[in-house]
């Protein structure tokens, strides 16, 4: 009996490491794109910095 019971508590403790695993990769994932998106929106900006530098020169 007592062994069923440790074996029990050693299965729900899996599945709660997996748990968090699964919400961590989730995360992770979600900020990836966040970052692609900034980095994406950081060099339109520069670019049209430049040009409008450029249109007031000429």
């Amino acid at each position: 009996m007592l062994a069923k019971r440790r074996a029990q508590g050693a299965l729900e403790y899996l599945f709660m490491v997996a748990a968090a695993l699964i919400v961590i990769l989730i995360v992770v994932k979600m900020l990836r794109g966040k970052t692609a998106e900034a980095k994406e929106v950081i060099v339109q900006n520069n670019a049209t910095k430049e040009l409008q530098e450029l249109a007031n020169e000429a």
